[in-house]
């Protein structure tokens, strides 16, 4: 179930509705390893911060990779919270689904990883104001290639 969000959302028929962002659009499970680790990160950061995602990556990188991946997911996350159309939703850590806002961040991430920024640009003009379109490509490209360095999409990682 999401998390962060109104526990009421009084419909026609009365039942509760999650939010915008939040409905489970597929598992983690399926998700290109890169991806499903960037959706994964993003949890961990909502969760503990910056700190502790540079933590969960130092055993794959060297302390300073580990640290600037950190800091671009860190840059991302609050990118999408000051410029994002709306506020972006999660599942809890521990959660097997994946919700549609986390499937739009891992497809963001999935594309940096790749460098193809126009993709990434594309993806990120549907949460994101156009002006921050440009920057969220390049953070996620940051974090997308950190990623790769650390060897996750030679892997599966659950």
């Amino acid at each position: 179930m999401p998390r962060d969000f109104p526990h009421d959302f009084p419909t026609e028929d009365s039942r509760p509705q999650a939010p915008a962002g939040g409905a489970p659009v597929g598992r983690i499970a399926d998700l290109d390893p890169i991806e499903a680790r960037a959706v994964r990160l993003l949890r961990l950061w909502c969760d503990a911060g910056t700190e502790a995602v540079a933590a969960r990556l130092a055993p794959d990188l060297d302390p300073g990779p580990a640290r600037a991946a950190a800091r671009a997911l860190d840059a991302l996350a609050r990118l999408c919270g000051t410029a994002g159309r709306r506020p972006l939703m999660r599942h809890a850590a521990e959660c097997a689904c994946l919700g549609a806002d986390e499937a739009w961040f891992a497809r963001l991430v999935g594309h940096g990883a790749l460098a193809d920024r126009e993709e990434a640009m594309m993806i990120a003009m549907a949460f994101l104001r156009a002006e921050a379109a440009a920057e969220a490509a390049h953070l996620a490209e940051a974090l997308g290639l950190g990623l790769r360095r650390a060897g996750i999409s030679r892997r599966r990682l659950h």
